[in-house]
């Protein structure tokens, strides 16, 4: 036993004397940013999808923003990162599809963990029939190291198509397989009028650190889900004649998840 306590005694002080002051690379100080965005199963990338079916006409361009997240402590002042197109995976071209803002327009405020990456997106007529694609990465800068998600990719269109956060556990679970008609009523049956996510709100998320001290982890209220496409699925058989969708072949209220 007086053995033991003896290897045990030295393995500390060696531990105290190699770790000093001077030397804290013990453990990593770096604050680390990536792309809060969910990714599909055997996507290599996570990707976003925006289109201006639903924005008037007049419209020609929009500023789109991707959610972006650091691991680190909360920073006092606000922090600019940065990102760069990657042009050997990006089919959108700059000046026609989208444009570039300026660099001070990328940061997270003061005492937040999260951001957004912003970038304007321009609509063409081609948009109507073509959808293009634009890349974007994370690197590093004085600030930030870029962390484990570094690159998204972003579909842009003028056109319905099936929205990248459809493959989410809401929608796989509680709204079933997509189709166009089915998404059109659900948008009708929450108000939504831009495209936008219908459970990409408080009401629907809450966050967690899991450890990290940073509320950086994205999670869906099971309970108001559930209610949500419960409350769907009455709609669609009391207020909309129960309508068949030609894509899935049956009513739509029958094509919803099990719950």
């Amino acid at each position: 036993m007086k053995k033991i306590l003896y290897i045990s005694l030295c393995a500390i002080a060696f531990l105290l004397n190699s770790c000093t002051t001077d030397e804290i690379d013990c453990f990593d100080s770096n604050d680390y940013i990536y792309f809060n965005v969910e990714k599909e199963t055997g996507d290599k990338y996570p990707k976003l999808s925006y289109t201006f079916t639903f924005q008037n006409a007049s419209d020609k361009d929009t500023i789109y923003e991707i959610p972006v997240s650091f691991l680190g402590r909360f920073k006092n002042n606000n922090s600019t990162f940065k990102w760069k197109i990657v042009d050997s995976l990006t089919t959108a071209q700059k000046g026609v599809h989208y444009d570039m803002l300026n660099d001070s327009e990328q940061f997270i405020l003061a005492n937040k963990s999260t951001g957004s990456a912003k970038i304007k997106l321009l609509r063409t007529d081609e948009m109507k029939t073509k959808s293009f694609d634009l890349v974007l990465q994370l690197v590093d800068n004085e600030n930030f190291k870029v962390g484990p998600i570094d690159l998204v990719v972003i579909n842009i269109s003028d056109h319905l198509v099936k929205p990248i956060w459809w493959v989410n556990t809401p929608y796989v679970r509680f709204l079933g397989a997509y189709s166009s008609t089915k998404l059109l009523l659900w948008f009708e049956f929450t108000g939504v009028k831009d495209g936008s996510n219908p459970f990409d709100t408080d009401k629907y998320v809450y966050w967690t650190d899991r450890g990290t001290g940073n509320y950086i982890y994205k999670n869906y209220r099971d309970s108001e889900v559930r209610y949500a496409a419960m409350s769907f699925r009455n709609w669609l058989r009391n207020e909309k004649n129960n309508p068949y969708d030609a894509d899935l072949k049956m009513p739509v209220s029958e094509s919803l998840g099990n719950y």
